[in-house]
């Protein structure tokens, strides 16, 4: 397990953020679905409740942005989605990784998402 990573939660933000392009690298559909316990089992990290909590605070941040969507919530928690139309998707796989420092970008990723988003609602 990696130690030290819950200090900064932008480190945090990031080690999340490059778990979940990771899985999108490596499908081979046009959908991915997951929890927060999967990306934190793939990501090497502890999966005490308090962690997946903040994981779950990342994955949240994501769907706010219109980055990821919900793919239902059950007894169990909750399941998201990352479809092959996502922004995430195309910096997947073009290679891109995150670190604290780029995390910044996601915010102009997040506004052209939801733009985007606006754009193809409003169409007839």
């Amino acid at each position: 397990m990696k130690t030290g990573v819950y200090r900064n939660y932008n480190e945090f933000s990031a080690l999340v953020l490059n778990t979940l392009l990771e899985m999108i690298r490596r499908t081979r559909g046009s959908l991915v679905t997951f929890n927060p316990k999967k990306i934190a089992v793939l990501a090497g990290i502890d999966t005490h409740p308090v962690i997946l909590t903040l994981v779950k605070d990342v994955l949240e941040g994501l769907r706010e942005k219109g980055l990821i969507s919900l793919a239902g919530k059950s007894k169990h928690g909750v399941k998201y989605a990352v479809t092959k139309s996502s922004p995430l998707w195309a910096l997947a796989k073009e290679g891109y990784t995150f670190t604290a420092a780029t995390l910044p970008d996601l915010e102009r990723i997040g506004i052209m998402a939801s733009a985007q988003t606006r754009r193809t609602s409003l169409a007839p």
